[in-house]
């Protein structure tokens, strides 16, 4: 940890260690009242996803597709393809949805201008 400390050790012109030395630190002494802390810097790097901390990878899922069929050629319901009828329902269950939760947040937003300002609605 001492000879490899050098090498990731704090540049002398950057914010941070002007900061640290402003605040008490000394060069080669660990962070906190006893100087117990480490002693280099944080590894930090990219992230170049918009997935969270610790997310595992997507599984891509193919759906419909014909690979699915069972062998015996006879497909199941759930692994068809949705008719325009069915389409159709699941954009007016998907709208109806959407407006429900605009007119719970709604809802919610009056309730809370209610709390603080009363005398305003």
């Amino acid at each position: 940890m001492g000879e490899d400390s050098s090498s990731t050790s704090i540049d002398s012109s950057s914010i941070g260690f002007k900061l640290l030395k402003k605040h008490g630190w000394k060069e080669g002494t660990g962070l906190g009242v006893s100087g117990q802390g480490r002693l280099e810097p944080v590894q930090a790097y990219l992230k170049k996803n918009k997935r969270g901390l610790g997310a595992d990878k997507v599984k891509k899922i193919s759906v419909g597709s014909y690979e699915d069929v069972p062998s015996n050629g006879k497909a199941d319901k759930e692994h068809m393809p949705m008719t325009k009828k069915e389409k159709a329902v699941s954009k007016r269950m998907k709208k109806m949805l959407r407006e429900e939760k605009q007119l719970q947040e709604k809802e919610f937003e009056q309730a809370f201008f209610r709390e603080f300002w009363p005398d305003n609605v």
